[in-house]
């Protein structure tokens, strides 16, 4: 017990030191490479911010365009002009959190360079949208549009209410001429909030200049609206906006106080001429400070990892020590019961009995087995021999599965045919007082009797329902012929064109019933033709009073079931319901779309009979046991007696 100890205590120890070389020796490496990926994550996070930025900038700018092409929809309808654009201007408000004001002013078809009659201008003022006159910053704004000619952003200014904004102009132009002035006053303020709300930043920050110079959007907000000169980059953002041309490089942040990554991208804003400049800094890692935690880490997981290993070795061997002497008991019991099963298995001289181990080698089996395999598979078996060695070819592989099935736990039974003789062999896998699986137990009969035998009875079942069918068919002849010579004698005399047609029809069915003798299935059209015969006889005696209705596909003609299987039912209808004038009995046959045949009839029972299906329908039903696995639905539904038959 003390040299295992020892042990554990030295695969610790190399554990550790291993970690602890592991971690040296990566370091620097990882350093690197955690350097390079940091600059790669920071550039492409750039990249991503970036492209966030000029979607806040154009959905601004364009958003202003597209007010300014529906209210050209607006100025078709005098009168109507100034509903519509006081509307649009409130709802524009409403829904755009970093604007300050909407307003529109026309332009005096007189004089170009001043505003018209309609100038709208609505500002929000706390949760109020409030209505303003025109202030002399937009009269300012409208003249210099007029003089551009094409929508353009304000520099910022600071509003009478103390406000930062900055002004987002579009012409409102019909038929080639301007006829107002659509503004957006972006609370600057407001706007950076609303950008910085874009979780997909992170911990990234954006720095906007405009075109004229002047800040748009810093994290720090004493420098919005202050010129490019009063910032620490400003050479650099000067440089870049004068060359249009894409530049990055690593800085220290005087903002965030830590290295960043710092890309300068000119942009265009919607359809404005001039780019204004977007400056994305993203924090770098701490690659040192990161590297150094790794080994750290790298270390302590070393160690713990050597102490749980410890540990666990320490119990593993205590448990194997436990299970291995377990294992030693079991196999003593296990060795005691197979000396008594071995007694048992040669008190028998009927069953083959044999067990085999995990590995498929025997661990007894009894004689009759073993003269078994001697005779009929030329082997010679002995105990710890493989039991598939006996055997050859597909039964070889077939025996492997029902061995390996029986190993998993299974308890089944198969039947099989072997040099022409017929076995049924019952696997059950054997196992241990933990419930393991060690083994598997097999006994197999000669069942060649029992199958000549079951081969006989349903023999005698097929010739038990022929029988049947042959007698309802016999039924028919002197019950039906009876009746029908008592209708030919009434027409004889008083109808006797009528009279020559019934014998036809007479004729046809006893035709049929001689053709059908021999057959126990028989096409759907064959025994509609035979009914339609059938129920005319019967229409002699109940006139109009029987009915048959039917609605079958042609597809479903050649289908096939028992003979005179349909006329069973029939009968069973005229047999057990109420027929008159007040109460017709009408029969239908349909065809549903899984093959079934359908007859069903109105329930009015007679009084005089009992409410039992018959005899016709329980040999219909041996009938169809004995042809397959469907069988016939019968059953009252919704006041009709309902039958349904299977086709073939």
């Amino acid at each position: 017990m003390k040299f295992r100890n020892k042990s554990i205590i030295l695969v610790g120890i190399i554990i550790i030191l291993s970690f602890g070389g592991v971690a040296y020796l990566i370091g620097e490496k990882m350093a690197v490479t955690a350097g390079k990926m940091s600059l790669d994550l920071a550039v492409s996070k750039a990249q991503n911010s970036f492209l966030i930025v000029k979607n806040e900038l154009d959905g601004s700018v364009l958003r202003t365009g597209l007010m300014a092409n529906a209210l050209v929809e607006s100025i078709d309808f005098p009168g109507q002009d100034e509903k519509v654009i006081v509307k649009t201007l409130q709802s524009e408000l409403k829904i755009r959190n970093e604007l300050n004001a909407c307003w529109y002013s026309s332009i005096d078809e007189n004089d170009a360079s001043g505003p018209g009659k309609l100038n709208v201008y609505f500002r929000k003022k706390g949760n109020e949208i409030v209505k303003s006159p025109l202030l002399e910053k937009q009269l300012d704004l409208i003249e210099k549009l007029m003089i551009q000619g094409r929508e353009m952003i304000s520099a910022p200014y600071w509003s009478s209410d103390n406000r930062l904004l900055a002004t987002v102009l579009e012409p409102v132009i019909k038929n080639d001429k301007i006829v107002g002035v659509l503004g957006t006053d972006l609370d600057l303020y407001h706007f950076q909030q609303h950008f910085y709300d874009n979780e997909s930043l992170g911990r990234a920050y954006v720095t906007i200049i405009s075109e004229q110079g002047f800040c748009i959007s810093h994290p720090d907000e004493n420098l919005i609206g202050k010129r490019i000169d009063t910032l620490a980059e400003g050479a650099r953002i000067h440089e870049v906006l004068t060359s249009g041309k894409k530049y990055q490089e690593e800085v220290q942040s005087d903002y965030l106080q830590v290295p960043v990554m710092r890309v300068y991208q000119p942009v265009k804003i919607g359809n404005l001429d001039k780019k204004w400049l977007v400056t994305v800094s993203v924090p770098l890692f701490n690659v040192k400070e990161s590297v150094q935690e790794i080994r750290n880490s790298t270390f302590l997981i070393g160690l713990v990892l050597a102490l749980l290993l410890m540990i666990f070795l320490y119990f593993s061997q205590r448990r194997w020590f436990l299970e291995f002497s377990k294992r030693q008991r079991a196999e003593r019991k296990h060795r005691n019961e197979v000396s008594k099963l071995s007694s048992i298995m040669e008190s028998t001289d009927q069953i083959m009995i044999f067990s085999v181990d995990k590995n498929y080698r025997y661990t007894s089996f009894n004689s009759v087995h073993k003269l078994n395999l001697e005779k009929n598979e030329g082997g010679n078996i002995r105990l710890g021999s493989n039991s598939l060695d006996t055997y050859y070819g597909d039964f070889r592989i077939q025996m492997k599965k029902h061995l390996d099935r029986a190993l998993a736990g299974d308890h089944f039974l198969v039947e099989f045919q072997r040099h022409g003789i017929d076995y049924q062999q019952i696997f059950n896998a054997i196992s241990d007082a933990e419930g393991k699986v060690v083994g598997v137990s097999s006994f197999c009969f000669d069942i060649s009797e029992t199958l000549e035998l079951r081969r006989k009875a349903l023999e005698e079942e097929e010739e038990k329902v022929k029988a049947q069918l042959k007698n309802i068919k016999n039924q028919i002849n002197p019950h039906f012929l009876f009746n029908s010579l008592n209708s030919l004698y009434a027409l004889v005399e008083g109808e006797p064109k009528l009279a020559r047609k019934f014998i036809l029809s007479l004729s046809k069915v006893y035709r049929y019933l001689l053709d059908s003798n021999n057959s126990n299935l028989i096409s759907l059209k064959q025994e509609l033709d035979f009914i339609k015969q059938y129920l005319f006889l019967q229409k002699i005696r109940f006139g109009d009073n029987l009915l048959l209705e039917y609605d079958i596909k042609d597809e479903a003609l050649n289908r096939k079931l028992p003979s005179v299987s349909i006329q069973s039912l029939v009968e069973n209808a005229i047999k057990h319901n109420i027929i008159t004038s007040e109460k017709p009995l009408t029969i239908r046959i349909s065809v549903s779309d899984e093959y079934y045949l359908i007859v069903e009839n109105p329930y009015q029972p007679r009084t005089d009979r009992s409410h039992s299906p018959g005899t016709g329908l329980k040999t219909l039903e041996a009938l169809y046991a004995f042809l397959g696995d469907k069988q016939p639905v019968y059953g009252i539904e919704n006041g009709f007696f309902r039958v349904k038959l299977p086709l073939f």
